[in-house]
């Protein structure tokens, strides 16, 4: 029993809450949805919460001791769990990017970890195994974020369909399927990593794009020094491109990033910033990132400076 609770952001997935037990310890508690907080009618099964759990037990031996908070107990039966609290030094990534704090030592870090969950789990076969299941990145991903925003934007709808076949093609990696700012805590290269509800062996280009159609976003907000969050795209893909199994003149990750960026302008699960947000203009750019795909990340952040 708790003595005390403090409710999080638990963004619209999940309710977290740090719980302060009898002993004065504090624990963070998390507990799935069965129906998430958007407008749209979006329910995903609660049992994602074991895949979660499972994945924060594997990550110490992909990506090193204190990258993932430690699990502590398991509640499967009401899908919660308790973990660690973090440092309350480490901000989340997410809020010092939008206050205008961009630390490119952070996002190189950030990088660097995500190619390194690549690699090391491409070697581990019985991952693919454990995290076969692609039920909970279906609900949570493909339908709300690529077949919706399809549905949106009709003159996009080829080059989504495949963006989609690509993610549901068989995997080769373990992918987060958050890979996002808003689930980072960072100080400077000190880096944790959080939310793991929607991981799956699949696609790697997912998780970059995730993460890159993000900082793209922040940075095209209204009177924001979009430079700035250009050189934090340019740090993340130089920590990821030294290890990572993507290569700089990749093809298709342009596609994936502008799929990734118009879903979060028309799919169920909007950025909460969309009213700082040229909105025609950034779904312009997305579109042509579609359907003009540039053939290396280098002239893909160039030619979005334009």
């Amino acid at each position: 029993m708790s003595a005390g609770r403090v409710h999080l952001d638990g963004g619209v997935a999940s309710d977290v809450a740090i719980v302060r037990d009898e002993e004065g310890r504090e624990l963070v508690v998390k507990q799935a949805l069965p129906k998430l907080k958007v407008a749209a009618d979006w329910r995903c099964d609660p049992a994602r919460s074991s895949q979660e759990v499972a994945a924060l037990r594997v990550a110490p031996a992909l990506l090193g001791s204190g990258v993932v908070p430690q699990v502590l107990w398991v509640d499967a039966a009401n899908h919660r769990f308790a973990m660690e609290r973090i440092d309350p030094g480490l901000g989340n990534w997410q809020a010092q990017l939008s206050g205008g704090e961009v630390d490119l030592v952070t996002a190189a870090r950030v990088g660097e970890l995500l190619a390194r969950l690549q690699c090391e789990s491409a070697r581990d076969s019985s991952l693919a195994i454990a995290f076969g299941t692609r039920e909970y990145f279906e609900l949570l991903r493909i339908q709300p974020f690529f077949v919706r925003a399809a549905e949106m934007n009709p003159a996009a709808r080829e080059p989504m369909d495949r963006v989609i076949e690509l993610l549901r093609a068989p995997g080769r990696v373990l992918v987060h399927g958050d890979y996002s700012p808003k689930n980072i805590l960072a100080r400077g290269a000190r880096v944790v990593i959080l939310d793991w509800e929607v991981v799956h062996w699949g696609e790697p280009r997912f998780d970059i794009a995730f993460c890159l159609s993000h900082l793209l976003l922040t940075g095209w907000r209204r009177d924001s020094s979009k430079s700035s969050y250009y050189a934090a795209c340019h740090a993340f893909t130089g920590g990821y491109a030294r290890h990572g199994p993507i290569a700089l003149h990749d093809t298709v990750l342009a596609r994936v990033i502008g799929a990734l960026v118009l879903a979060r302008l028309d799919g169920d699960s909007p950025v909460n910033f969309l009213d700082e947000l040229d909105v025609e203009e950034v779904r312009r750019r997305a579109l042509r990132l579609l359907l003009e795909p540039a053939p290396s990340w280098l002239e893909l952040f160039d030619r979005l400076l334009y």
